[in-house]
């Protein structure tokens, strides 16, 4: 398979970028009917996903420049080269969820309400966009994964179940971190897989 998605003249759009731009869009969709399922304004809350869009994904690569400060030292200037083979996951999610905090505060919404309506459009993103290793071979090679079809499957499987589980639960139960454990636990499951 070829790795652009699209080419032309000297424009190329890649497999990664291609899939995750359609995933953006839909998840920015659902956290709009979401908005109305929790009854918030509809602006605020798609406010509010470009804003974790952006910082989350700063927080992904500090993270990896972080964590892998070594390859840096004698090229600083590699630091702004941003490509989806030097993002941190963790990173993200962890500055996502400090960013969503602040957030709630600022717009005067409860961070739990927050965090489920933002929960759902993760897991699809991320039950969707852990396909884009089938199609990134080096990327493939280079993680926990592997070359291992089954894997990504499962990887795919574990956060539509993630997302299934935030549907059926949190609702219904009186927990307000039930939201919370959930992402706890498949984030852990992710990584141990």
């Amino acid at each position: 398979m070829k790795p652009f998605f699209f080419t032309f003249k000297s424009i190329n759009i890649t497999w990664f970028m291609a899939i995750g731009i359609i995933v953006t869009s839909i998840s920015y969709i659902i956290s709009g009917i979401l908005a109305k399922e929790y009854k918030e304004d509809k602006n605020k809350i798609e406010d509010i996903f470009m804003i974790l869009l952006i910082v989350g994904f700063i927080g992904a690569r500090l993270s990896y420049v972080l964590m892998n400060l070594q390859s840096y030292k004698d090229n600083i200037s590699s630091i702004l080269k941003i490509s989806h083979y030097n993002l941190s996951l963790l990173g993200g999610v962890v500055f996502g969820l400090l960013t969503l905090m602040l957030l709630s505060k600022r717009y005067k919404i409860e961070f739990e309400k927050l965090f489920r309506i933002f929960v759902v459009p993760f897991y699809f993103s991320m039950a969707v966009g852990i396909w884009v290793l089938m199609f990134d071979h080096l990327l493939l090679a280079s993680t926990h994964l592997k070359e291992d079809p089954k894997k990504v499957l499962y990887i795919s499987l574990l956060f539509l179940i993630g997302m299934g589980m935030e549907f059926a639960l949190s609702k219904k139960s009186n927990n307000k971190y039930i939201s919370f454990i959930i992402l706890v636990v498949v984030m852990f499951l992710y990584y141990i897989v």
